[in-house]
């Protein structure tokens, strides 16, 4: 049985602690950074998702983790992650607990080298979605995200073939560089698939 608590422990034990300085992006890929934000005070553990705005130019209505590209003040991987969370859904810095990263990957459709980072909740958080980049918010439980149904499908866009995760959680599907993200962090807590 998955509890709440040894969720929490598989998460602090799970990620890499950030080092503290923007490591290089590869050449042509531009520095991103998205936040996981897990609640170790609500059972099952719940992850926060974002349901992207239809009137981007970029992944318009993916299901994503709040974040975006790093600014020239941004000092790290982490300060991007917070900075990008406060703008789209309110998120005060001093309330996440920074656990650590996952593996920075590409984006090929929008030329990012992205960095998830990886936070607990510290307290209740008053969600509130920017009027322009976040359709609204939605949490789905790490317990139920363990379980849930996951395919793997080849797909070509712009003439590249790649591998895509997908999840179906919640009656949502998630998928994409979400379904990425998710996939090694999935994996991290041990799941095998």
């Amino acid at each position: 049985m998955t509890t709440t608590a040894s969720i929490v422990d598989r998460l602090r034990s799970a990620v890499s602690k950030p080092e503290g300085t923007m490591p290089p992006s590869p050449d042509g890929l531009r520095p991103a950074s998205v936040l996981l934000l897990c609640d170790p005070t609500t059972p099952g553990v719940p992850l926060l998702f974002v349901l992207r705005s239809e009137e981007l130019r970029q992944h318009p209505g993916q299901i994503a983790f709040p974040g975006g590209g790093a600014e020239p003040s941004d000092t790290d991987v982490v300060e991007t992650a917070l900075r990008e969370a406060g703008e789209e859904l309110g998120i005060q810095p001093e309330s996440v607990e920074v656990l650590g990263l996952l593996s920075p990957f590409s984006t090929i459709v929008s030329g990012r080298w992205l960095t998830p980072v990886v936070g607990l909740q510290q307290g209740p958080i008053e969600f509130r979605t920017d009027d322009f980049e976040v359709a609204e918010w939605f949490q789905i439980d790490i317990a139920d995200l363990l379980v849930a149904p996951h395919t793997v499908r080849e797909i070509e866009r712009d003439g590249m073939r790649g591998r895509v995760h997908y999840y179906e959680a919640a009656g949502r599907v998630i998928w994409g560089v979400t379904g990425a993200i998710l996939h090694e962090f999935l994996e991290r807590l041990g799941r095998i698939d």
